[in-house]
């Protein structure tokens, strides 16, 4: 049979003749074609455009470098059955019925032609591979939702919204596109060239209609505005999910329906609730329908809004607010050398992987995991989980105290307590408002940190609730020390002493002690200050969390300064110091800076005190501690005074007393408290 003989199809589509931006890519797809035979895959989600970058890269080449012809063929809902007899057909030859002559035949004809391939949305390999020429002037296109195990793959994305604005300008026109800005419509449609050509069509279709008209429609539903003229974003995820396996169908839903910006690594299996979630998130990854980040995996927004509602997942988010919940525990114990100072609720624990971050550096992994930390409290809270918004958001405090997040502090403690008090759940409520309390007393908000520790003092003492008292009594003791009722403050701090001794606290104990040593030094008893000191030592049995322990060692370094003792007091100070910022403590690194600088000052070391004060100073406004700035500039004018820099003594002087006058406060011994 001669092969010249033969027919030369010419089945190639139109290229679209708006095709805009890719030209990198494009000859990146043209480049792994010419060298043929070749099998190219492109490959990437639904309305990527993988169809119009395959054909106008065949366009491009056909005529070259193929003259014997091309073959085009949609295989979504075909077999390799039908597909040969149509290339058999386009051949002028008869299709066998036997599917093996069927092959035979095929490859007897393509084995001396040279020929490109397009093989369109394929949904699995073995479409592929029976229509593979394996010939030597043959090249084969394929693209596919899913990721298939072909030689070459080319990964197709979203446009860059440049590029997507173009698109729909070449569309509407580029004075409509100029009249309205078209930034949020650009974006609605996730920059996917089938949903801005869904979307270009519509406003085409309707010269009358502002683009704000659109824009407002996809803000409520998205899915259903992007359809016009037989394009349906839907309708092609529906296709997709129709190929998937049930087990990977039901974590989609899963997953969408827990509705997060990105899942933790660990997070697929928690939500499936078992070992089988891993393959169904791979199988997911595999048809572009989740994506793999660096240190987990994303639903996109198209995606997660046609999965959501299709599954009953309020099992699974509670699965994944608890595996949430262990790693906060676990972070809270590498900190604190246990569960410590802390109130425990009922929420189910789903024991999860830790990360090799957290194992590592659990107050690192606190910080590189804040806003899905953030996430997952707003989540709890809106499927009304009440129990365990209140957990993570009591725990999350482990972060924000360190590191002054104070606006993450409020939002979630806000969110947590709505829910609390929608749900009645007063236990949870009142560990909220004692929580807020220590968020107000960071920020020397003392008449709010009062008003809300009370609102939780009754239901811990009817209930004896020993982890709730502690806190509530710490609280109230340091309110009553910022007023300067020292006499109160004292009965407050042995009230907790005595709660956290009863709970078996160690941290809690030292932290009162510490506390208690302070209210000794005001009252002159250095000795009794320096006993309580080495009893939080020995509480945390010298190996307590760095915090805690910097804290201690800041009071002693304070002790040593007021008996004269400065070389002394230099020494403990520096290891204050080396705790806190080990600690990433920055409110209490200022703390010791200022300590650190006023003994340095006293010690005639004047270069050293002003520098060491203006880095508290610089900490505190980071943290936004204006009281903690001002305390730290007053002395800093003291050292310019004594430098003869009176005009910028003066000046420091003046703005720090403004600062003590607006919020009422008077310096005692170095710290500060409220006018009676």
């Amino acid at each position: 049979m001669q092969t010249a003989l033969f027919p030369r199809p010419h089945q190639l589509p139109a290229a679209v003749a708006d095709f805009v931006g890719r030209e990198e890519l494009l000859q990146s797809v043209v480049d792994r074609i010419i060298p043929f035979p070749q099998v190219v895959l492109l490959t990437g989600p639904v309305g990527t455009g993988k169809t119009t970058l395959a054909v106008h890269a065949a366009h491009r080449v056909a005529n070259g470098h193929f003259p014997d012809g091309q073959l085009f063929v949609r295989l979504r809902g075909t077999t390799p059955y039908e597909v040969l007899g149509r290339f058999l057909t386009a051949f002028g030859l008869p299709a066998p019925g036997d599917f093996a002559a069927r092959l035979s035949a095929y490859r007897d004809a393509v084995v001396r032609q040279s020929l490109l391939l397009v093989l369109d949305d394929a949904t699995s390999v073995d479409q592929v591979k029976p229509l593979l020429p394996h010939a030597p002037g043959c090249a084969v296109l394929v693209t596919s939702r899913h990721t298939l195990k072909l030689p070459h793959v080319v990964e197709v994305g979203p446009l860059e919204p440049a590029q997507a604005m173009m698109l729909l300008g070449n569309q509407i026109g580029p004075d409509r596109l100029a009249a309205e800005d078209a930034g949020e419509l650009v974006a609605a449609s996730d920059c996917l060239p089938l949903a801005v050509r869904i979307a270009g069509a519509v406003l085409a279709a309707r010269p009358h209609w502002p683009l704000s008209l659109l824009t407002g429609q996809l803000r409520e539903s998205r899915l259903e505005s992007l359809s016009h003229g037989g394009l349906s974003v839907r309708a092609r995820l529906e296709e997709t999910a129709g190929d998937l396996s049930p087990h990977a169908r039901r974590l989609l839903g899963l997953l969408a329906d827990v509705g997060v910006r990105r899942l933790p690594s660990w997070a697929p299996v928690a939500a499936f609730g078992d070992v089988r979630g891993q393959s169904a998130v791979d199988e997911l990854v595999s048809a572009h329908l989740v994506s793999v980040r660096a240190d987990g995996y994303a639903v996109p927004g198209l995606v997660r809004e046609f999965a959501a509602g299709q599954s009953a997942a309020g099992e699974a988010l509670r699965r994944v607010l608890g595996g949430w919940l262990y790693l906060l525990d676990q972070a809270r114990t590498a900190v604190y050398g246990g569960d410590f100072s802390v109130v425990r609720g009922c929420s189910a624990r789903e024991v999860v992987r830790p990360e090799r971050l957290l194992r590592n550096d659990p107050r690192e992994w606190l910080e590189s995991e804040r806003e899905s930390l953030c996430d997952a409290v707003e989540l709890a809270a809106a499927a009304g989980l009440d129990e365990p918004a209140w957990e993570l958001a009591h725990r999350l405090v482990t972060l924000f105290e360190t590191s002054s997040g104070f606006e993450g502090w409020q939002h979630t403690h806000d969110i947590a307590l709505a829910a609390c008090e929608k749900a009645g759940n007063r236990r949870g409520a009142a560990v909220l408002h004692c929580s807020l309390a220590s968020l107000h007393i960071s920020q020397s908000r003392y008449d709010l940190a009062h008003e809300m520790t009370l609102l939780a003092k009754d239901f811990f003492e009817d209930h004896d609730d020993l982890a709730g008292l502690g806190l509530v009594y710490r609280n109230l003791g340091i309110v009553a020390r910022s007023s300067g009722e020292l006499a109160a403050a004292r009965r407050w701090y042995q009230r907790a002493l005595a709660v956290y001794e009863r709970f078996s606290d160690p941290v809690g104990e030292a932290s009162v002690l510490q506390n208690l040593a302070q209210i000794d030094l005001y009252d002159g008893d250095q000795a009794g200050a320096r006993e309580r000191l080495s009893t939080a030592l020995a509480a945390c049995d010298g190996a307590g969390p760095a915090r805690v322990l910097a804290q201690i060692n800041y009071r002693l370094g304070k002790l040593l300064a007021v008996d004269g003792q400065h070389d002394e007091a230099f020494d403990v100070l520096t290891t204050a110091l080396g705790l806190a910022r080990a600690a990433r403590d920055r409110r209490g690194e200022s703390f010791v800076l200022y300590a650190l600088g006023r003994n340095e000052f006293v010690r005639c070391r004047l270069d050293q005190a002003r520098t060491l004060l203006r880095e508290a100073a610089v900490i505190c406004e980071a943290t936004f501690d204006l009281v903690g700035a001002a305390r730290a500039r007053l002395e800093l004018s003291r050292v310019h005074r004594a430098c003869g820099e009176v005009q910028v003594a003066d000046e420091l002087e003046a703005a720090a007393r403004a600062v003590y006058s607006e919020f009422g406060l008077k310096p005692v011994l170095g710290d500060l408290i409220f006018q009676p």
